[in-house]
């Protein structure tokens, strides 16, 4: 792995910070998704010779780059106990970024995995196909249950807060996988027909 690939995975593993951490001061996002999905699309433009999944997942970080500005104006993200009084645009919007969040998250793991699988022991490619799964098992929890809450007592939309903890949970163990990457400093390894190296 040269230097420029390392570089350009931890300014991934970087750059997907940004989305995870909602820190507002006010109306005033601390860290700005903005800058985090810039990062994300430098870095995949870098990693598009690896795997074209990187390729797709750059496509999707440009619209989300878009999509990112009105947050640079006003809050956009929805205090649970303001669940069933927010708007229906902000809940469209925020559900609809979310979903091209997850599928973002998801070609990253498949660049992730191709970038791994020539250099990485049977341990780490294990870890990246389970980390997927865990990722969007939860994602798909989330959106499922989310419309439900529109309609439903208060009291249940503490189910939304623990599957956020999960979810934000999941999203701490993507951010991991780039920066383990970066420090894989081995020679290419001979799996031969270990089942753990089997494409995702």
């Amino acid at each position: 792995m040269n230097p420029s690939m390392r570089s350009a995975l931890r300014r991934l593993g970087w750059g997907l910070v940004f989305p995870l951490v909602d820190l507002h001061l006010g109306s005033f996002d601390v860290l700005p998704d903005l800058i985090g999905y810039i990062m994300i699309l430098i870095a995949l433009g870098q990693l598009g010779t690896v795997d074209i999944s990187f390729k797709k997942a750059s496509w999707l970080a440009a619209v989300l780059i878009f999509l990112s500005l009105p947050q640079l104006m006003v809050k956009t993200s929805i205090d649970i106990n303001q669940l069933t009084t927010a708007p229906l645009g902000m809940h469209a919007y925020i559900q609809g970024t979310a979903i091209l969040h997850a599928l973002l998250a998801y070609l990253i793991f498949q660049g992730l995995y191709a970038v791994a699988r020539p250099i990485a022991p049977p341990e780490l490619l294990d870890t990246i196909i389970i980390r997927r799964k865990l990722y969007m098992v939860v994602f798909v929890a989330q959106l499922i249950f989310y419309p439900f809450l529109l309609n439903i007592e208060e009291s249940w939309s503490i189910m939304l807060l623990f599957i956020g903890i999960f979810l934000f949970i999941a999203e701490l163990l993507l951010v991991r996988l780039p920066f383990r990457l970066s420090h894989i400093r081995n020679m290419p390894i001979d799996y031969g027909d270990n089942p753990g190296t089997a494409p995702l």
